[in-house]
């Protein structure tokens, strides 16, 4: 929170008893308590979960520092235990970063040393990252279920719609909502282009949370697609391939948009003097020295260089959602209910829905287009796979998942990659 306005109470909502936070220790939760109060969310009690006890309290001292300036009503505990952390929590926020940030680095590393883009959420990356979060997901989630399996859970953590899988296929949790961070920014982007407030568009997606397409812009419930189409130069999405807009009439994803352009991303990536996770890790040092000074009283200027506009912007609202007799409209990961025919019940898609205190709803029947169709099918099935061999311990069916993958080019360098990522992680599986 940069500023000092303050939104209205929302009306209608419930109190939420206590929030819990897995991955509390993360250097941009200080952004996530700021936005509970800028928003004004009836929450009492915020606890932060972490494994690293000095991180941990670090951060939760000023979180505690900036709640006692503001003269919010809300608690903030901290604790390393997740069965203590979660029981009674009416919404559980899953941040964590299986490894920290160092780990992020060797995902996006080790892929671009087998001449493969390397990505956290998707492709040969997203396989690394995945081998090392699964097994951490599957026994949170069993925690949870052991103590507060009705809550709801909102989940941050990469790669997304994995982690949704695990979660709820795996581990029986049913009330898990994964978020996309893209669709605020193509929102306010199209509210520009159109000249429209962005409270009147709703946007009509479809995705696996990484490969992805708005296919409708409504507002006020007509269609402005053909419009967007047509201004498709105009449109201030950084990355988003144009032609892709005017050729086919679909606003891709980040992910679809690097697919588009796998080898110019790829020899981007090379080329970059640094990875973006090494980037993200420098910074970390720097604000946890700055949370310890005494002197700092307010939120450092070096957290919002990340731009962590997600809390203030899809976290807060969400949990608004869920806490509302009055239902808003988020496009979020969740579980299959035949919105999407083309996918088997039950697996993650992302797709826009109703959210309440009921839970979710998508009222739409989405329908892939034909020529891409194929991708999105593939790209489900090799998430499919990856799930599958890790949660098996099976090399013959990483070595399936990655072969079909559309983010990877070429077999001849799948062996040598998985090889190297299982050997990183001693991991003996049987081949």
């Amino acid at each position: 929170m940069r500023g000092k306005e303050y939104f209205a109470p929302p009306s209608k909502t419930k109190v939420i008893a206590r929030l819990a936070v897995l991955g509390g220790s993360s250097v941009y939760i200080p952004v996530f308590i700021s936005a509970l109060m800028h928003r004004n969310v009836k929450v009492r009690e915020v606890v932060l979960i972490g494994r690293n006890e000095e991180k941990l309290e670090i951060v939760s001292r000023f979180c505690k520092k900036l709640v006692a300036n503001v003269g919010y009503p809300l608690k903030i505990s901290s604790t390393v235990s997740v069965e203590e952390g979660v029981k009674d929590a009416l919404i559980i926020l899953n941040h964590i970063r299986v490894g920290g940030l160092l780990t992020r680095i060797s995902h996006e590393r080790l892929p671009l040393k087998h001449n493969m883009i390397g990505d956290e959420s998707f492709g040969a990356g997203s396989f690394s990252n995945a081998c090392t979060t699964i097994p951490v997901i599957v026994d949170i989630g069993n925690r949870i279920k052991s103590v507060n399996p009705n809550a709801y859970l909102i989940n941050m953590t990469n790669p997304m719609g994995l982690v949704v899988d695990v979660f709820t296929r795996h581990t029986g949790l049913e009330n898990v909502i994964g978020i996309c961070e893209n669709i605020p920014s193509y929102r306010r982007a199209i509210s520009e282009l159109l000249g429209v407030d962005e409270c009147q568009i709703s946007l009509h997606y479809i995705g696996l949370y990484h490969i992805g397409f708005v296919c409708d812009v409504l507002v006020k419930g007509k269609s402005r697609m053909s419009e967007v189409v047509e201004k498709a130069n105009e449109l201030n999405i950084e990355g988003v391939n144009k032609d892709f807009i005017r050729y086919f009439n679909l606003i891709p994803s980040r992910a679809l948009s690097i697919y588009l352009s796998r080898d110019a991303y790829l020899n981007y990536q090379k080329k970059a003097p640094r990875l973006r996770s090494e980037i993200l890790y420098e910074k970390e040092t720097k604000i946890l020295k700055l949370y310890k000074q005494n002197t700092t009283e307010t939120i450092p200027s070096i957290v919002y260089e990340r731009n962590p506009f997600w809390y203030d912007e899809i976290i807060v609202p969400l949990i608004l959602h869920l806490c509302s007799y009055n239902p808003g409209e988020s496009i979020v990961c969740v579980p299959n209910k035949g919105f999407i025919s083309e996918f088997p019940l039950g697996t993650s898609v992302e797709v826009p829905c109703k959210i309440s205190k009921d839970g979710y709803a998508c009222s739409l029947k989405l329908k892939i287009p034909d020529f891409i169709r194929g991708l999105m099918i593939m790209s489900k099935e090799s998430d499919r796979l990856m799930m599958e061999s890790i949660i098996n311990s099976s090399y013959k069916t990483a070595l399936r998942a990655l072969a079909i993958n559309p983010f990877v080019t070429s077999f001849s360098n799948v062996k040598d990659f998985l090889d190297e990522c299982l050997k990183e992680r001693n991991f003996d599986w049987f081949k």
